[in-house]
């Protein structure tokens, strides 16, 4: 399992890192649950083309764009804007954002049968992502799932060709919703 914890997380990777720590402990498939992605663009013959990264040092990153092999069964969080924050005097500030998760992971290392039972994983994520305490440096609510090619990497630049990484035995999802974290350090004037 890989898991590139900050050492000083802020804000917003706060309650994503609990939420990695979560993930990498009850969905025993997954390879990597990375931290918050950035999204990267690079110009090749006058076009532009998103791609997910995480930053690994040394000033290097890693493409999340899904293969076959080079990640294995992975996941990684994007936070979008806008940023919302909501003063409440005297108890703090709170800094909301809409959040997704992008999971990817060959269906053959989830189930044991030769079956296609992605409902399996949307169900795995969906219980660590909705427990109960699962971060105490702030939340998410879950409001959407999205299992079509062009919904789960939306934003990236995924061409047709690359849509093949999600054909069987190949499994991705979003789930979608709103990341909140208390902080007491914002003064908002």
């Amino acid at each position: 399992m890989y898991i590139q914890p900050k050492t000083t997380p802020r804000l917003f990777d706060r309650p994503i890192q609990d939420i990695q720590r979560a993930l990498a402990d009850r969905v025993t498939y997954l390879e990597h649950v990375f931290g918050r992605a950035e999204r990267l663009v690079a110009e090749v013959e006058g076009r532009r083309y998103y791609s997910p990264n995480v930053y690994r040092g040394d000033r290097e990153y890693i493409s999340l764009l899904p293969d076959n092999d080079r990640l294995g069964n992975y996941c990684f969080f994007t936070v979008d804007e806008p940023e919302q924050i909501v003063a409440d005097m005297g108890m703090g500030d709170r800094l909301r954002a809409p959040f997704s998760l992008i999971v990817w992971v060959d269906m053959r290392e989830v189930s044991q049968h030769d079956e296609r039972n992605t409902y399996q994983v949307e169900l795995d994520i969906l219980n660590v992502l909705t427990s109960k305490g699962i971060t105490k440096t702030g939340g998410i609510t879950v409001s959407r799932v999205y299992h079509k090619a062009e919904n789960v990497f939306d934003g990236f630049t995924i061409d047709e060709i690359d849509n093949q990484f999600l054909m069987s035995p190949y499994f991705g999802m979003r789930v979608t919703g709103e990341i909140f974290v208390d902080t007491d350090c914002l003064n908002v004037v």
